[in-house]
């Protein structure tokens, strides 16, 4: 029983490693760990000793919200925050924050992110014309075109971003805490933030896990062969 719990976190723990070297190019991806804590009530006992055995589950995700690098394209519509914030997009659900700021023009002209929600300003989506001439948006967020001014990208900041809800497709949706302004936004036209996965960190804990697993299963085995050689011998006894 103590193998098959150390077991079931070690396989959520790699799913997770995996996940994060899977998203190690990702625009403002934020790597995550799997966060372990004891069971208030043992599933199981052990009729001899040791009978202290504590068992564990998978109690939740934790993320890194540290920033990632900066990652020069040189396209006006990419666009990434130095320091805390999110950009607004809006979502069938709501408003939903995120840190990828690939952005570009629907058909419509409006500023959207890679999978088509309007990017916000002002509390709505932001329209430019493609023939208007060029876009510009200044260290503050707001966004001008010929010089002229179109209006302030809608960015917000958490107290605590590590209670952001995960949604999909790189966006978060505030739970129980209220967006801020952020202090000292600048943002940065022409540049993408890179995900902030250590690529050797996480295939280093990627063969620790492993490793750990297979000393798990040879556990197993081990006081699996043990109980048969029991039963056998009690069984030539009777």
């Amino acid at each position: 029983m103590v193998g098959l719990s150390a077991q079931q976190i070690l396989r959520q723990r790699m799913d997770v490693t995996a996940n994060n070297l899977a998203n190690m190019t990702t625009a403002g991806f934020k790597a995550e760990s799997v966060i372990t804590r004891p069971l208030a009530e043992a599933p199981a006992t052990a009729a001899d000793t040791p009978n202290d055995i504590a068992f564990a589950d998978a109690w939740t995700l934790q993320r890194d919200f540290s920033a990632g690098e900066m990652e020069r394209t040189g396209n006006p519509l990419d666009l990434a925050i130095e320091g805390e914030g999110f950009f607004t997009v809006q979502t069938p659900a709501g408003p939903a924050y995120t840190r990828d700021g690939r952005f570009s023009l629907d058909a419509a002209g409006q500023l959207v992110t890679r999978a088509g929600q309007p990017v916000l300003a002002g509390g709505g989506p932001l329209t430019l014309d493609p023939t208007a001439g060029n876009v510009a948006v200044a260290r503050d967020g707001s966004v001008s075109q010929n010089g002229l001014l179109v209006g302030a990208l809608d960015i917000v900041a958490f107290d605590t971003p590590a209670g952001l809800e995960k949604l999909g497709d790189n966006l978060w949706r505030a739970t129980d805490e209220a967006p801020r302004p952020p202090q000292a936004l600048r943002v940065a036209s022409g540049f993408i933030e890179g995900s902030n996965v250590n690529a050797i960190e996480q295939i280093t804990q990627m063969i620790e896990i492993s490793r750990t697993y297979q000393s798990v299963s040879k556990m197993i085995s081990q006081a699996d062969e043990l109980r048969a050689t029991s039963i056998e011998k009690l069984a030539r006894v009777g």
